[in-house]
């Protein structure tokens, strides 16, 4: 994809408010697996690396949404290029040690990758961490009164969760797709994934953001590792053990898109206040 600076889906997420104002506002609809995910990251890591891990995440969210997705920060690679490109990113790759496989594009931040990696290698830790994540995810599910009556497990269950989850939100039916429409002209569209394989794997959602009068080009967000871009740790709603979690996962990611919605009208005194 290919646009211009000028191009109005452009200008207006360079308003984006940020990921903390994003975060603390999708905290404050009661869900809280990004926060411990990101606490345990920090225990991991040592308060000593807080600001410099605060820094990273922040400036990921930023390029990410800047450039529609369409690249990694860890990489430095965009296909539409940010147009705030972060010095301190550029340092980080620059200063990183030599990358070997099976790690392709591991975070920059020198503890955090040391995080992916044991997670990787360390099979008691993974079960560790998926274990406690699973009952933080129970725990969730009981605080928001979710309910999985009619999941089987199939992608197309998801429909009437997603009917419900959206309409409550103001998002309008328009066959299997549910949209909305800000004050700034962009359309926020969720989308089913039915295709391929007809049992879920993890929430089958798909999200695109486009301006009502370039309807041709998009953030699509099909990948939902591009929202843990935008909020670091809120991946642990796409990793789902049963019934509720998978329940919990749509009505959280499509919670947070509502909210990247309206952090995509706020002005900047607004932003700055939350």
């Amino acid at each position: 994809m290919s646009l211009a600076d000028d191009h109005p889906l452009l200008h207006v997420v360079h308003t984006w408010c940020g990921r903390r104002f994003t975060q603390n506002t999708f905290s404050e609809l009661g869900f809280s697996l990004h926060l411990r995910w990101q606490e345990r990251i920090t225990e991991f890591c040592g308060q000593h690396q807080v600001s410099i891990l605060d820094r990273y995440w922040d400036e990921v969210a930023r390029e990410t949404m800047e450039s529609l997705g369409q690249g990694n920060p860890n990489t430095r690679e965009f296909s539409i290029q940010p147009k705030n490109r972060s010095i301190f990113l550029d340092e980080l790759f620059a200063a990183r040690a030599l990358v070997e496989p099976p790690f392709k594009s591991p975070p920059l931040v020198k503890c955090l990758f040391e995080h992916y990696k044991k997670t990787y290698f360390d099979n008691e830790f993974r079960q560790a961490e998926l274990v406690a994540f699973e009952k933080l995810q129970q725990e969730e599910s009981a605080r928001l009164g979710i309910t999985a009556v009619g999941w089987t497990g199939r992608k197309k269950d998801a429909v009437p969760f997603v009917d419900a989850f959206g309409l409550r939100l103001n998002f309008q039916r328009q066959g299997n797709r549910w949209r909305k429409r800000n004050d700034n002209g962009l359309v926020f569209d969720i989308g089913v994934d039915t295709a391929g394989n007809p049992f879920c794997t993890k929430p089958p959602l798909i999200f695109r953001i486009f301006h009502a009068n370039e309807p041709r080009y998009a953030f699509e967000i099909e990948n939902l590792d591009v929202l843990a871009r935008l909020v670091p740790g809120v991946g642990m709603y796409g990793r789902c053990a049963g019934p509720e979690s998978y329940v919990l996962g749509i009505k959280g990611y499509i919670e947070l898109f509502d909210v990247i919605a309206s952090s995509l009208e706020k002005r900047a005194m607004n932003c700055a206040s939350n």
